[in-house]
């Protein structure tokens, strides 16, 4: 007779297995669905694993069955961290590379009493593992690889803001669930009397990531609260639903009819499938009549939103762009000054020259050179001020801070600036020359206020690999206060009274969209460094 904690195995297995399914086809393309996917398949082989070990009659079925559901349970913590790096965007090779040589060991090590000696009653249970001398190792590797994936999560939602805050805040809330849930599982081993919850913990942490990620984006936390409310009465109603079920069954198995346990759960799942959508329309009508006065049209909500969000955004992004041209017109016009004094001088003895072919000739050249530089100028002006579009071509890097730098050498003269550019061997790159154009204008130009009574401005180009370059821009100026480093990123957040607080916004989304990283370092009265990883060939937008 299959008892409730079989048929919860077996259920949970099937639904994990189907989750990850659903998770893969949602975005094949995509590292972070295809770790869910695979998150979801190994927790279906873990409890699967242990659904037959809980059928079977001889031990040393039940020590084959074990030790299959285990191998799953080895790859729980590496595609949960595969999946952290996914979603933080760390790039971090060699680590995944020596977790998953890591596993790849303990699942050598799975199938010898090494690692699991033999399988013994243990409290409640028939049967449960029995540690072997390198079960401590496992133990070890799973709270490492969540606790790393912990400490990942927890620094990228200090520096994240916006949809991304949240969207990492969700997954932290379901990865405590899941990584409570699952430490549950070695409490028998060593003879501590707890409840085990990992294969109804595990599961929910799935949900809420797949939901959270595939479904919804997070656009809207008031539409990730009320969904949450939602499957939460869902999964309260289930596993109610489920009980009363298991008891029928057992009750119809034991004294009615003769039917084969494994045809009743699946005769639950089927029935499940069948009210699963029924019941979720009236839950939901309940919780929008209870929290939100009505229903709740959340897909248009979403819509609006991201509509009049897209447009304000634009609208912002070209006010910083006018804000910029402010700050850089003293610079444009000394640098138009200088051509324009050069003509003029050499205009005001044009008459007493005019039979002198050296000098028509010298004024001829020099007047085209001036007027070419002071069109030059007035371009770069225009292409500030146009609306933002990433536009992909080849370019050289050094070239364009080298030309950002020349429009704004005039604002460090005054203010007593040193520049001190160190142009390392780059290879070119793909990007928008306009929009990386503006990423360094925002961060020198934050770089030149932060020094108001001067000092040093050094720049620094690199290439890390065949495949990514680095830029360094530091300053030696009065540095970013601890608690203000977390917000720094934020749309209309300033450190200075005057600022508008969007130029490092504006940078941040620049970076991101050619694929990239940022990450800022400070001392308060030392300075600040701002350093940039960008691709050699980002992906083009869709």
């Amino acid at each position: 007779m299959m008892s409730f904690y079989s048929g919860s195995l077996l259920i949970t297995s099937l639904s994990s297995l189907a989750l990850g399914i659903f998770v893969y086809l949602k975005g094949t393309g995509s590292t972070r669905n295809r770790m869910l996917a695979l998150f979801s398949a190994a927790l279906f082989i873990w409890c699967f694993g242990q659904f037959m070990g809980e059928m079977a009659a001889a031990k040393e079925v039940i020590l084959f069955w074990t030790r299959a559901g285990l191998a799953g349970a080895i790859f729980l913590p590496i595609f949960f961290l595969h999946f952290i790096f996914s979603l933080v965007e760390k790039r971090e090779n060699k680590l995944l590379g020596t977790v998953y040589a890591l596993g790849l060991l303990l699942l050598g090590l799975d199938f010898t009493p090494l690692f699991v000696a033999d399988v013994t009653p243990a409290l409640s249970f028939r049967f449960y593992p029995k540690a072997g001398v390198t079960y401590p190792l496992f133990a070890l590797f799973i709270l490492g690889c969540f606790g790393f994936g912990f400490y990942l999560l927890f620094k990228s939602y200090r520096q994240a803001f916006g949809a991304k805050k949240n969207q990492i805040l969700y997954v932290i809330l379901a990865s405590l669930i899941g990584s409570l849930g699952g430490a549950t599982a070695f409490l028998p081993v060593w003879g501590i009397d707890f409840p085990v919850l990992s294969h109804f913990a595990l599961p929910l942490y799935l949900l809420i990531a797949v939901y959270a990620i595939v479904m919804h984006h997070l656009l809207d936390i008031t539409v990730i609260v009320r969904e949450g409310l939602i499957y939460s009465t869902l999964t309260v109603l289930f596993a109610g639903f489920y009980v009363l079920a298991i008891l029928v069954t057992n009750y119809l198995l034991s004294h009615l009819v003769v039917f084969d346990p494994t045809l009743a759960i699946f005769l639950v799942v089927f029935v499940s499938v069948l009210v699963f959508q029924p019941l979720r329309d009236n839950v939901q009508k309940w919780v929008d009549r209870l929290f939100y006065q009505g229903e709740y049209r959340y897909q248009k909500t979403i819509d609006d939103l991201s509509n009049e969000n897209r447009q304000l955004f634009r609208s912002l992004l070209q006010a910083d762009k006018l804000a910029a041209l402010g700050t850089i017109s003293a610079g444009m016009a000394h640098e138009i000054k200088n051509p324009l004094a050069s003509i003029k001088g050499m205009t005001q003895v044009l008459e007493e020259n005019l039979a002198d072919p050296k000098f028509i000739k010298k004024y001829q050249d020099l007047v085209c050179r001036q007027i070419d530089r002071m069109n030059n100028l007035v371009e770069k002006l225009l292409r500030i001020g146009h609306p933002p579009g990433l536009t992909l071509s080849q370019l050289e890097l050094n070239e364009v801070i080298e030309e950002t730098l020349s429009l704004l050498s005039e604002q460090c003269k005054k203010k007593g600036i040193r520049i001190d550019l160190e142009p390392g061997k780059l290879p070119q790159m793909e990007g928008d020359c306009e929009q990386l154009e503006q990423l360094f204008m925002n961060l020198i130009l934050n770089a030149i206020q932060a020094m108001p009574e001067g000092g040093v401005l050094c720049i620094r180009t690199s290439s890390l690999s065949s495949s990514l370059l680095c830029v360094e821009i530091s300053d030696s100026g009065i540095g970013i206060p601890d608690d203000r480093m977390d917000r720094i990123f934020d749309p209309f957040f300033s450190t200075r009274e005057e600022g508008v607080g969007m130029g490092l916004a504006v940078a941040y989304r620049i970076v991101k969209e050619h694929g990239g990283e940022i990450q800022v370092e400070s001392k308060v009265g030392k300075g600040t460094t701002f350093k940039l990883w960008l691709p050699l060939q980002p992906k083009r937008s869709a």
